[in-house]
């Protein structure tokens, strides 16, 4: 307790700080349901921070999202000026690199224009930090310094070592050797390739860290799509492309029989199909036949061009056909692997091979079990036995706790329509209509923001079409594929309206606004969610159900259910983020009140079914005016 940052300890927050230091004096694992606003960082870190110190250990608090690292980083600055300690908030390299500020960075290559620039010598901000292949004199003085000034966010730590002309990655790397905390995304322990490089380079020891998870329930889900690995048509022909520009005409001229390949293979097989399951041997046989080379001969060839892998670039085509090279011939084991027909926006057909992962404990569950202690937190980490068993995390050592939401029951009403569903059955333009008259009330009814969060995109352009015309607030509708400038541009505008009278973000569950964006007070007063955001049933979806079916007997339950109920609480969860908001949450969908998915909500949300969503709208705001 010696190190809370804050004067007063919350009754459940105290639960949790107590919870969490015993669990790591015995080197357990914590799967914590800890609703938001119980404070939950500086829960974790007060605690942890005390043991590390004490037993020479390294503290890993990762996070889903780059922006969530700032609250963390606060946090430790808090703490710092109790007592001293060292920290180093670590995103990804070309994050971190000054010279990339110069570029739009969807356009260049950050790996080859780093290599390139140090194979030539011509990156002073890297030169700076070296002598022949240790670190200078200057950058460890520099370190030493920053040191000093306590705990710094990225963005403060990029413009000092752009003054001083150093480095920042390598001088982040220099800091994580003697830092106590280590502020950094998943990929940085659950990436296994990229853990083992960044552990050497740091000098640390797996057994001697804790890990800390924010925001858990998205680690799942990470793991699986960071090691679902895709080859289609287009991939190739831009990577042949590539490599002719770098003068490999030989490798150019493979892929280009590679690509011709697939097409073919895929008109033979899928005939009419959208979808079929396919075998490590197809893909292996393509290879060998189209090259006329052994296909681990073949695999060698791009080996040397991303030998060291220090973060991913999934925008980078040459590292994700060897990617693909490297692990498709893999386990079978929780993957699957299907061949797909897409289509572009315009409508053309093109195939795809995929290697899907299904399983995400075949890469967490060796690294949780190898460290000191992980902490695996959320505000919807219900039921936290899932994420025990989907993660792997051993039994044996690993408690679950659930704790109760912190803000008073009367700030908060949950209510769920009894006569609304989007069924694909009952999806009518009746129901269309339907649901668009409940969502304008809301909207217009609410003193303030609005948000409404579609189970789909689909569902969304259904609906909105009848939204549009009987809303009298301005609506700011997400769509697909936009770009980080967009999305911020959006939010922003969407946050500006509330000094008008308010305005209602439109948005889908699971996507980019329904998480990770922070809406307290008057900014957010009102959330619908419309539909349960179930997962398409395609082939990945069949073989999910079926691999926790026998693997825990709970398919329908893990690989169905309770992901989606999960997405629609995350959605739900942008209204009420203190104790001081009030706000009202709506569920269209009489699914929600059915016992399989209404046992996931938690029930301190007092979720009740209402025919008149405008009584008790009008009664709960006029109650809290």
């Amino acid at each position: 307790m010696k190190f809370f940052p804050f004067e007063k300890v919350r009754p459940e927050q105290n639960k949790l700080l107590g919870d969490i230091a015993e669990i790591i004096k015995n080197k357990q694992h914590l799967v914590a349901h800890a609703p938001t606003g119980l404070g939950k960082t500086a829960a974790a870190l007060t605690p942890i921070i005390e043991h590390a110190l004490e037993n020479n250990l390294t503290i890993f608090f990762l996070t889903s999202r780059n922006a969530q690292h700032k609250l963390v980083i606060e946090t430790l600055q808090k703490i710092n000026k109790i007592h001293p300690i060292k920290a180093v908030d670590f995103v990804g390299k070309k994050h971190m690199c000054p010279k990339m500020r110069d570029f739009e960075q969807s356009n260049i290559n950050f790996f080859e224009f780093c290599i390139g620039l140090r194979k030539d010598r011509a990156c002073d901000f890297f030169n700076n930090c070296y002598e022949k292949i240790e670190y200078s004199k200057h950058a460890k003085e520099f370190v030493n310094e920053l040191f000093k000034k306590g705990p710094l966010d990225v963005e403060e730590l990029i413009d000092l070592c752009k003054e001083n002309n150093l480095c920042t990655y390598e001088i982040s790397l220099l800091l994580a050797r003697s830092a106590n905390v280590i502020v950094a995304d998943y990929f940085h322990i659950f990436d296994p390739s990229i853990q083992q490089i960044l552990f050497k380079k740091m000098q640390k020891d797996l057994s001697k860290t804790i890990i800390i998870i924010d925001e858990a329930h998205n680690l799942p889900d990470r793991i699986r799509n960071d090691w679902t690995l895709k080859l289609n048509t287009f991939l190739l022909n831009k990577l042949a492309e590539k490599l002719k520009d770098q003068n490999k005409t030989d490798l150019s001229e493979k892929i280009v029989l590679i690509s011709k390949a697939l097409q073919s293979f895929s008109i033979k097989k899928l005939a009419n199909e959208t979808e079929i399951y396919v075998n490590r041997e197809d893909f292996i046989s393509l290879i060998e036949q189209s090259t006329g080379q052994n296909y681990n001969e073949f695999k060698e060839l791009f080996f040397d061009i991303t030998d060291e892998i220090e973060e991913r670039d999934e925008s980078d085509e040459i590292f994700k056909f060897n990617l693909f090279l490297k692990y498709w011939p893999n386990i079978d084991k929780g993957f699957v692997r299907i061949l797909r027909k897409e289509k572009t926006q315009s409508g053309k057909t093109f195939p795809s091979i995929e290697y899907h992962c299904l399983d995400p404990s075949i890469v967490s569950e060796p690294l949780i079990n190898s460290s000191y202690s992980t902490i695996l937190m959320s505000g919807t980490l219900l039921p936290s036995e899932m994420y025990r068993d989907i993660l792997g995390l051993d039994k044996k050592r690993t408690q679950i706790k659930s704790y109760k939401n912190p803000f008073p029951r009367k700030n908060k009403l949950v209510l769920v329509s009894p006569d609304i569903t989007t069924k694909y059955e009952s999806r009518t333009e009746a129901m269309f209509k339907k649901i668009a008259t409940s969502c304008a009330y809301i909207i217009n009814s609410v003193d303030g923001n609005s948000a409404i969060f579609f189970s789909s995109y689909d569902l969304l352009s259904k609906t909105i079409v009848y939204l549009e015309k009987i809303c009298q607030k301005k609506l700011f509708i997400e769509k697909r594929r936009m770009s980080k400038l967009e999305k911020e541009n959006l939010i922003n505008q969407f946050k500006n309206s509330v000094i008008g009278g308010g305005a209602a973000l439109i948005g889908v569950q699971g996507a980019s606004f329904s998480e990770g964006i922070d809406l307290p007070g008057e900014l957010l007063k009102a959330v619908a969610i419309v539909g349960v955001p179930l997962a398409p049933p395609d082939l990945r979806q069949k073989a999910l159900i079926e691999y926790y079916d026998e693997k825990y007997h709970k398919g329908w339950d893990y690989g169905y259910v309770f992901p989606a109920i999960n997405r629609a609480l995350q959605a739900a969860g942008r209204c009420i983020r203190s104790e001081t908001d009030k706000g009202f949450v709506a569920f269209l969908d009489k699914r929600f009140n059915w016992s399989k998915y209404k046992k996931i909500i938690p029930p301190d949300w007092n979720m009740k079914v209402s025919e008149d969503f405008r009584k008790e709208i009008k009664t709960f705001f006029d109650n809290n005016k």
